[in-house]
């Protein structure tokens, strides 16, 4: 039977802390022949119902798949879809690194993540908003299953058409992609691919001071020599809120390196990891950045009338202790169809985990999308062709977040999109 590699960045035990379960959570495809209880299953879903979504809406459903005969159609869409690129990519024939079949019938619990492009705040620069909603709740859906001692799979490969319709999901809406969990089969783990998983950039090429490409201070890049203590994961978790409103106060660069680290362990489609974090601490850039604040809001003001009433999304950068901007390569996103916006979820995901881990620490945060993109690109000196996640404050909370999602058999269904979802219900495994 095999074990797990012996590595700080991979593990199944059940209850881990922040740190831990951040930077432990690994894909497996393979798992055990063993249902996940209808208890479990609530709490990864509810932990899910606590993520993210750029201006706090909600987005994103999930739908449960547990009728075998869609599981059966959904495996010959898998199959279907992954020949197609296969017409591109070698990377995807049964030979390649990547070249495997999720079979879902032998997927203990699945779930389709999907979302609502029009269901975000409208303004300037919103049109990846819902997938990044999708993404956070593809994390906290990971995150949680880890907390369980369990694993989940992440699978974005689809012709999105298709997978619309099995699912009967609404035309306008978008798929992010079918999500594998259970306990992991080590013993047809592939070796190879856990390894590759382990890879990751060091934060001197992800991180950058200022401005995109100079070179990140030692201090945030280095792991300090006493780790603060952090709370339990799925306590963090839920009860997720967002910040933008801080004290007086700085961010010690030790926990400004926690953040950074939790980035850096965050999944993205094949491993490319695609996102970069530009750190702004200079006053007079944090200014500029309120300055183009103020100018995107009056620009989405000549269309929806939350601005005019002088509502949004932004903190007052020139009070913010420090701010982290998030950047992605298109080019390093995953190379198979329906593989477009992976690059953002990479984004979205790595943001997700600052969040958590912010929390964790006792600072607050936010993801702002709500700008004019190419001003903040020349601001940071992100290269043209790539695109601008969002800018994250960070800083101690004036006062404690407050936030409540829509209630979970809102967000949930059932085999269909619109069908009504059991919570109750236990689906032995066949």
């Amino acid at each position: 039977m095999r074990t797990l590699p012996a590595s700080p960045y991979v593990g199944l035990e059940p209850g881990p802390d922040v740190r831990r379960g951040l930077l432990t959570r690994r894909t497996f495809r393979a798992f055990e022949r063993r249902p996940v209880p209808a208890a479990v299953r609530r709490s990864l879903l509810e932990a899910a119902r606590w993520a993210w979504a750029p201006g706090d809406a909600a987005p994103v459903r999930f739908i449960v798949l547990d009728d075998r005969a869609l599981k059966r159609a959904l495996h010959r869409l898998t199959r279907e879809s992954k020949d197609i690129s296969n017409h591109w990519e070698g990377l995807f024939r049964p030979s390649g690194l990547r070249g495997y079949i999720q079979y879902w019938l032998a997927t203990p619990f699945c779930v389709a993540v999907c979302a609502d492009p029009a269901a975000s705040p409208r303004h300037i620069h919103d049109g990846w908003n819902h997938h990044l909603a999708s993404a956070a709740a593809c994390q906290h859906l990971a995150l949680a299953a880890r907390w369980h001692g369990m694993a989940l799979v992440m699978y974005t490969h689809f012709s999105q058409e298709k997978l619309k319709r099995l699912l009967d999901v609404p035309f306008e809406w978008d798929v992010a992609g079918v999500m594998g969990i259970g306990v992991p089969d080590l013993a047809r783990t592939n070796p190879r691919v856990l390894a590759a998983s382990l890879v990751r950039l060091p934060l001197h090429e992800l991180v950058a001071a200022e401005r995109y490409g100079a070179p990140a201070p030692e201090e945030l890049i280095a792991e300090p020599p006493a780790p603060t203590p952090v709370p339990d994961l799925m306590a963090t978790m839920l009860g997720l809120g967002f910040t933008t409103e801080f004290r007086d106060e700085p961010v010690p660069a030790g926990h400004v390196f926690e953040l950074l680290r939790a980035a850096q362990w965050a999944p993205s489609a094949g491993n490319f990891q695609p996102v970069r974090y530009v750190v702004l601490r200079d006053r007079e850039r944090l200014a500029a950045l309120e300055a183009l604040a103020r100018e995107s809001r009056e620009i989405s003001a000549h269309w929806f009338a939350r601005y005019r009433e002088g509502r949004g999304e932004h903190p007052d950068w020139t009070r913010v202790p420090l701010a982290i901007a998030l950047i992605a390569d298109p080019t390093r996103g995953g190379p198979h169809i329906h593989g477009e916006a992976t690059h953002m979820h990479a984004g979205g995901l790595a943001a997700q985990n600052i969040a958590v881990m912010a929390r964790a620490l006792g600072l607050g945060t936010a993801l702002v999308t709500h700008w004019i993109e190419e001003k903040v690109k020349v601001l940071i000196d992100c290269p043209r062709t790539w695109d601008l996640v969002g800018v994250m404050p960070v800083g101690y909370p004036a006062a404690p977040p407050t936030r409540t999602p829509p209630p979970l058999e809102t967000l949930v269904f059932q085999d269909g999109f619109g069908r009504p979802w059991d919570p109750t219900r236990e689906v032995p495994f066949p």
